[in-house]
Parts: C-alpha cells; structure tokens; sequence
C-alpha cells in the first residue's frame, strides 16, 4: 500500500463492526439479515471484500436510521377463533461458494405483525434445491413451534392451525409425502 492510501482494518475493528451489524440484523432489521449472514462468515480472517460488504450494509443502515418498526393494534388482526400464527421459509441452495452449503431463511408473523427471523447455514451440503427447501420449511416449523408454545404459555388464544408457507412445489410434495420417488430417501438419515 502506498503513503496515501488508508491502512486495512485490523481483524478486531472488522469483527467489531460485525457483531455491530449482526445485533441490528437479529433485533430490528430483517432487510440485512442475509447480508450480514454473508459477512459473518468470515470474521476470523476477513478479506478485502469482506470489508467493503460489511461497510456497505453499514451505509445502506445508515440511510435507514429514519426507519422505524412500528406495530399497530388492528381489531381485525384477531380473528373470532383466535390469532393468527404463520411462518415463511426459503432457502438460497449452495449459497456459501466456498462449502457449498444452503442458508435457511424463516419470517414469523403473530396477528399479521413480524415477531421473529432467522437466518441459518445449514449444517449439510444439499443435493438440491427441494432439499435445501424442505430443510429450511423444517428448520422455521421448530422454530415456529417454540413460538406457538410461547403464545400459549402466556394464554394468547390462537387459531386451531398455524400456517407453514414454502414457495418450492417439489418441497411441499415432498412434506406432505406425495414424492413417492424414492430421490429424497437420503434426508431420513441426517
């Protein structure tokens, strides 16, 4: 590096800057959760475009500081037969380059409102999408169940059934035990 130009951040700054992004990402910000999965992977030995993706979502946070969660009582969030509890899940296949590893993603919603997110690598390599699919539905149904447990725990009456909504055709077959196929025998056993 020339006289002129910035030292490179030391691996203690980058990571401190990371947990920084990955407590706004778990607390207030699902927009940045994927991003800042991204980023955190690497926070032992970051690279050069590990730094500028961390500074990026840094930037883009900083032009949203005007932002605000707001949750707003609505009477007909409540349904006569109880709240309605709902999940979202999908999955980015093979995201990590280097392991080839899939994320799971899952959105909770409590009466229409955002209550929780995840964002996880997934612990084996996915031979397909349906896969990494079917793993991210079943990784946000046990997350949602803690949830729905919670909710009950603390009398909040709920609808008789929650909602799991997965947006890969060959994964919901597979949940529901349509896929008679035989291609999917392997994730009995991980």
């Amino acid at each position: 590096m020339g006289k002129g130009s910035p030292k490179r951040p030391t691996v203690q700054t980058f990571q401190s800057l990371v947990g920084s992004l990955l407590w706004i990402s778990r607390c207030t910000r699902l927009a940045i959760a994927f991003a800042v999965h991204r980023v955190t992977r690497r926070s032992h030995a970051p690279s050069e475009g590990d730094w500028r993706l961390a500074k990026k979502i840094a930037k883009y946070l900083k032009g949203k500081k005007k932002l605000n969660i707001m949750m707003k009582g609505d009477k007909n969030l409540m349904k006569k037969d109880g709240v309605v509890v709902e999940a979202f899940s999908d999955a980015a296949y093979a995201a990590d380059k280097s392991d080839r590893k899939s994320v799971s993603g899952g959105v909770f919603m409590v009466g229409g409102m955002i209550v929780g997110w995840m964002c996880k690598k997934q612990k084996y390599v996915a031979l397909s999408t349906m896969e990494a699919e079917y793993v991210a539905a079943s990784q946000t149904s046990a997350e949602m169940i803690g949830i729905v447990e919670l909710l009950k725990e603390i009398g909040v009456q709920m609808q008789s059934c929650t909602t799991l909504h997965v947006d890969n055709q060959a994964a919901i077959a597979q949940i529901k035990g349509e896929d008679t196929s035989g291609r999917a025998k392997h994730i009995d056993v991980r």
